[in-house]
């Protein structure tokens, strides 16, 4: 079974739990709880598409969207610069933290048209590909309350 994860806080994960999106398990070897949420149930797209539907649905959609897919942390997200998209040949620049292995990951179709949406969007020119109302770049903490905002929305059938 495949599991998609991203660094989320411990009040999403009880959001998400309480919705459906998740699945925790215990396994016996490692005395610890994991949970990912579960692709195949449809977790990761309902989750985005209740992120569609606040003020600021697209960015926040795309953001849920990049992070599951490539399997991002949050602080990783929060970081990302336009400068490690390449939109012509569909590449994204992993800059891994805690010692992680820089990587390149292709780029869905998808991916590459909310991300081109987003840089139309974008007033200011600013570095970050996720930017505040106040054109700032995005928090952990921000990305963490996007993921309970969406997690709150009721899944749909």
């Amino acid at each position: 079974m495949q599991f998609v994860t991203a660094e989320i806080s411990e009040e999403a994960i009880r959001l998400l739990e309480k919705q459906g999106y998740l699945e925790t398990r215990t396994p016996a070897s490692m005395g610890l709880a994991i949970t990912a949420l579960l692709p195949d149930r449809g977790g990761v797209e309902r989750l985005i598409e209740a992120a569609r539907k606040n003020r600021w649905g697209h960015r926040d959609s795309t953001m849920l969207l990049i992070a599951f897919r490539h399997g991002l942390r949050a602080s990783e997200l929060v970081d990302l610069r336009w400068e490690q998209i390449d939109l012509e040949s569909a590449i994204l620049h992993v800059r891994r933290v805690k010692q992680g292995t820089p990587a390149t990951h292709p780029l869905t179709g998808r991916e590459l048209r909310a991300l081109r949406r987003l840089q139309c969007e974008q007033e200011s020119k600013s570095p970050f590909v996720f930017i505040s109302e106040r054109c700032d770049p995005f928090s952990n903490r921000g990305f963490q309350a996007t993921v309970e905002r969406a997690a709150r929305e009721p899944a749909s059938p």
